[in-house]
């Protein structure tokens, strides 16, 4: 296995239990994107998931030291190519609302479930 492909597992590990789709499922849905391993030590724990201007950041393993550095790049990156970029967080999923918002994305709708949310510019940037 590459380390897109343990950084994809460690994706699908953190928000398994949000989904109603198998890990198959899951990396079928997934291979048109980016995938952008996120390592502590050597060991990939994390990733992030690309698609044009949309991003979604995920651990399947709780890192031990702030990955904020990491992050701030990747995400600043997508706002330097796109100007701004999108991610979407589940309605109920709170963590992952509070992290976003510290990033800097801000709430533009929701639907169906979903909360939309973009980042003009990252709080670490």
């Amino acid at each position: 296995m590459t380390p897109c492909d343990y950084a994809l597992l460690m994706v699908y590990a953190s928000v398994k239990h949000r989904l109603k789709i198998g890990v198959a499922e899951y990396i079928e849905a997934l291979k048109d994107w980016d995938i952008v391993p996120l390592t502590e030590n050597g060991r990939v724990i994390g990733g992030v998931l690309l698609k044009d201007n949309e991003i979604h950041v995920g651990c399947g393993v709780k890192p031990r030291a702030s990955t904020r550095k990491f992050i701030k790049g990747t995400l600043g990156e997508v706002i330097e190519k796109y100007g701004f970029a999108t991610t979407q967080v589940q309605e109920g999923n709170l963590a992952g609302l509070r992290f976003c918002e510290r990033l800097g994305f801000v709430k533009l709708s929701a639907d169906n479930g979903r909360i939309l949310l973009r980042c003009d510019r990252s709080n670490y940037s």
